[in-house]
């Protein structure tokens, strides 16, 4: 039996945990495995000591060992009383683990044009993207003008507009879909997207049009929790800080092979149509 200890865990996972469920592995990468939550994916592992909505951060070293065990037959329960998620080959405590949040409140923050403007600014416009274009290339494509349009269409019309990019592309998470979740970010500090849209994109989320991971993502940035490095972004933001805006932008940019660059592209379309940069 292997006993870890978790270094961090998300406070909206501990309100998740029941004692009477069971959760499954669903999948298992060089860095940690997911398990299935009744209504999200749960990360236990480390990737660069990256915090994620519903996540358990274990010690770097820890995790060869946890894998060595984890397989999509393999189940765990939690002990409410001890604090403890554990199999038949693993406990991980959770008893003096740090907690965390990823959430962000939706309102309208104080971030001027001079916050979007140092945004914009540090973008590096020649960043590939898995749209098979740069940054700065695909931004201005007919597409993403046509998205625009879709922000405050009815819904069945906006739904039309957004089949198109969820499940776009390869991967865990498709290019099309982390493009989507950097625009529902800045739409969670600056709402920009009408209701009609919202509600049509969370309602074909649940319909398979794309990866389980995806599926999860979305659910988490409709509810407003992100990956810890773009709730450090606003923080950034807010201050007007260009260098931490910088860092966190790099840190976004190293997140999977292109889904952080497509985060960015969606989060800099978002901030074009703030701007009235888009044609509408």
């Amino acid at each position: 039996m292997i006993r870890l200890s978790g270094q961090m865990a998300a406070s909206e996972l501990l309100e998740t945990l029941n004692q009477c469920d069971t959760y499954r592995v669903h999948s298992r990468f060089e860095s940690g495995c997911n398990l299935v939550l009744p209504s999200s994916l749960c990360f236990i592992g480390n990737k660069n000591n990256a915090l994620v909505p519903y996540g358990i951060l274990l010690n770097e070293e820890d995790v060869p060992v946890f894998l060595a065990q984890v397989s999509p037959s393999r189940s765990f329960r939690w002990d409410g009383n001890r604090k403890v998620l554990y199999s038949d080959f693993a406990e991980i405590c959770l008893k003096d683990t740090r907690i965390y949040s990823s959430f962000i409140e939706k309102k309208a923050y104080p971030i001027d044009r001079e916050g979007l403007s140092i945004f914009e600014r540090l973008i590096d416009r020649e960043l590939p993207t898995g749209f098979g274009e740069s940054i700065g290339s695909f931004l201005m494509t007919k597409e993403v003008e046509e998205l625009y349009q879709a922000f405050k269409k009815p819904r069945e019309e906006a739904e039309k507009i957004i089949k198109k990019w969820i499940g776009r592309g390869m991967g865990l998470t498709p290019s099309g879909d982390d493009f989507l979740m950097g625009l529902l970010f800045i739409d969670r500090i600056y709402p920009i997207l009408g209701s009609p849209f919202l509600s049509g994109l969370k309602a074909l989320t649940d319909h398979g049009y794309t990866t389980d991971i995806s599926e999860h993502y979305y659910r988490c940035a409709l509810g407003g929790r992100f990956h810890d490095a773009v709730v450090g972004l606003l923080n950034a933001l807010v201050q007007k800080d260009s260098l931490l805006i910088g860092r966190y932008i790099d840190e976004i940019k190293r997140i999977g092979s292109t889904s952080g660059c497509d985060m960015i592209c969606g989060m800099a379309a978002g901030v074009r149509f703030i701007k009235g940069k888009a044609k509408i």
